[in-house]
């Protein structure tokens, strides 16, 4: 293997500490497994080497990859928590059974907040109660200056101060206090630090950029007596703030050693010339960095960005798209579409699975078609074609409130039954005959009509809207759902049609959710922005690139902006050939300013037509186009 003069310096690095800053595409992985072997090769033991990833996976790849390499199997490979944890019940007896995480620790958290009389009904507020105390955590308990998101800041002291009582009431631990504990060990008993200290003399640190406060003390500590640490990561990066992570950690490693050697991978294998412009472009207009000047040796590739009227032309273009890039020998799993948040995805994953296009999950999305709006809508569906159920009348009956009582379906699961429970009441029975009405005419509508009806008719938007209020939610996201949900049923003929499609639908998002870690062979991969670092395919798609989305509307500060940005340059730097970003005008939203900011020179590219059905749609470098909801242009090119 052939390297160029950079990585050799890093490879060949032996004593004192390095950082070693990596771009994308520029060859880390090699660069740290060649090292390893350098290190053994020069009379280094490989027990006395430790080699820390971020994730179980990394880590098995890594060391995958440095067994084919080299045949000394005593090097330590492992994560962060793998590590200390190891080291937690070596030196302190924990166990397996110790750990508390998922559903049981979220209870205990619940029991922290209602300790100190807040409402733990509501999961989305304990999920960021749940992000505040790991921030808080990973930045080294820090009161003075942590601000959390959730409650107030009172409240959350009081609830992380419960919530650590009860972990010891309870005896468990979570993720998060196994390195806490571990760096309460290494203070309160020096011994236990000299042991592990002599235990590596070498020790490596990948994606450095995603470390947090915590773990960099704990790796100072460890490497305390040798300072042999050689941390390899792009600050440009780091994209995981909401872990803890700090992108000026990298900073402050050079100047927590006198004698740090830094070392710049200036060289981009992956991307396209024209991709690594633009994302220079991009990203440069950050202020926390370290300026790179990256090299590509790539020739230029295809960058394309499209404004749609809306969602549902934005699906369309990139399913007709993705068929082009098929027709031209692409195969599925080249192809990725990436996006800010699951909730931006549901019109294309509808579009790609209706239309029979193999997808794969990274993560577990939130199943659209189980939200509760469209669980109402069905159950109104299956009463109206004689498919009555307990639940399903209960959850209706009062979805507009009619003011009729549970005790109505006890003993039966038809709206009759609720008629005959109310014929001495006779306010109550006209308005159980005025559901019974409109259940009827909803069985002779077409799914689209009687969706409107139950809105606007109905007054279910009415309740929406009372939801909305209770629920501190944004009406507007309420209509988003069902505006999707007219779009999947609107070539629908009849009610039992429409069901069996969300049903359908409903088990294709439920199955590829328990198969995401299997199996993404052939099929197009769908990937949050987050979920996509690291990885690299020849055709990339970013959907959704409108100001509220990326950069997100909560992104308030500078700060926060500067994190945004680093998040879209990691979706631009996964592409090997083909880049598609696209956004809609939908409501007239911004398109976001990410755009201008990579100065895509169009100055000597040219656009090709594109058919109404996008099944022959040429390959196309570095132009901007409107399109409807049949993928056809609706206006002519226009530059950035």
């Amino acid at each position: 293997m052939n390297f160029n003069d950079s990585q050799i310096m890093a490879i060949s690095h032996k004593e004192g500490p390095c950082l070693v800053v990596a771009g994308p595409g520029s060859g880390k992985t090699a660069v740290i497994t060649h090292r390893i072997n350098e290190l053994i090769n020069s009379g280094i033991p490989g027990r006395e080497i430790l080699v820390i990833t971020f994730t179980k996976a990394a880590a098995i790849e890594m060391k995958e990859r440095f067994n084919r390499l080299s045949g000394n199997n005593q090097v330590t490979f492992g994560t962060f928590h793998s590590l200390f944890w190891g080291i937690l019940q070596r030196e302190l007896g924990y166990k397996s059974k110790d750990i508390v995480m998922g559903s049981a620790r979220m209870q205990i958290l619940i029991e922290a907040i209602r300790m100190v009389g807040l409402d733990a009904t509501d999961l989305s507020v304990v999920n960021s109660i749940s992000n505040d105390v790991t921030t808080y955590r990973n930045k080294g308990e820090n009161s003075f200056s942590f601000i959390p998101e959730a409650i107030d800041r009172e409240d959350f002291f009081k609830v992380y101060s419960n919530f650590k009582k009860l972990k010891q009431k309870y005896r468990v631990v979570d993720f998060d206090d196994m390195l806490s504990i571990a760096y309460e060990l290494f203070i309160n008993r020096p011994s236990v630090l000299d042991k592990w200290q002599n235990r590596y003399s070498y020790f490596l640190v990948d994606e450095m950029q995603d470390m947090n406060n915590l773990q960099f003390d704990l790796i100072k500590m460890l490497s305390g007596k040798t300072n042999n640490i050689f941390c390899v990561g792009d600050d440009d990066q780091s994209i995981y703030g909401f872990r803890g992570a700090n992108p000026k950690i990298m900073t402050d490693f050079i100047n927590n050693y006198d004698n740090c050697k830094r070392i710049i991978l200036n060289y981009n294998y992956r991307n396209p010339s024209n991709v690594v412009k633009a994302a220079l472009a991009l990203i440069d207009k950050n202020s926390i960095r370290f300026k790179k000047d990256i090299i590509p040796t790539n020739k230029e590739g295809t960058v394309n960005i499209a404004e749609t009227v809306d969602e549902v032309g934005e699906a369309d273009y990139i399913y007709g798209m993705i068929k082009s890039r098929i027709a031209q020998g692409i195969p599925l799993d080249e192809i990725a579409v990436l996006y800010r948040n699951h909730s931006d995805a549901k019109y294309l994953i509808n579009r790609l699975m209706t239309e029979g296009v193999p997808i794969y999950l990274k993560e577990a999305t939130t199943n659209f078609y189980s939200h509760f709006i469209i669980e109402d809508i069905e159950a109104y569906f299956q009463i109206a074609i004689g498919n009555s159920t307990r639940s399903r009348l209960l959850r209706i009956i009062n979805r507009p409130n009619r003011f009729l009582h549970r005790a109505s379906v006890e003993k039966g699961s038809r709206v009759e039954d609720i008629l005959y429970f109310y014929k001495d009441n006779y306010s109550a029975y006209q308005r159980a005959l005025a559901l019974n009405s409109d259940i009827l005419l909803i069985s002779r509508m077409s799914p689209y009509a009687a969706i409107n009806y139950i809105r606007n008719v109905m007054g279910y938007d009415s309740f929406l809207k009372e939801e909305a209020i209770r629920c501190g939610t944004s009406f507007d996201e309420y209509t988003d759902v069902l505006a999707f949900l007219l779009e999947i049923v609107k070539d629908c003929k009849n009610i039992k049609q429409a069901i069996d499609k969300l049903n359908v639908l409903r088990y294709k998002v439920d199955y590829e959710n328990k198969n995401k870690q299997v199996d993404k062979s052939g099929k197009v991969g769908l990937y949050t922005l987050h979920s996509s670092k690291g990885l690299e395919f020849d055709t990339v798609f970013i959907l959704g690139a409108n100001e509220g989305v990326i950069p997100n509307n909560r992104a308030d500060t500078d700060e926060a902006i500067e994190g945004e940005r680093r998040l879209f340059y990691v979706g631009v730097t996964r592409t090997k050939t083909s880049l598609f970003i696209t956004y809609t005008n939908k409501k007239n939203r911004e398109k976001s300013r990410f755009l201008s900011e990579m100065t895509i020179d169009y100055s000597s590219t040219s656009s090709s037509k594109i058919s109404s059905n996008l099944l022959d749609t040429a390959s196309y470098s570095s132009s901007e186009r409107m399109f409807s909801r049949d993928g056809a242009p609706v206006s002519s090119s226009k530059y950035l």
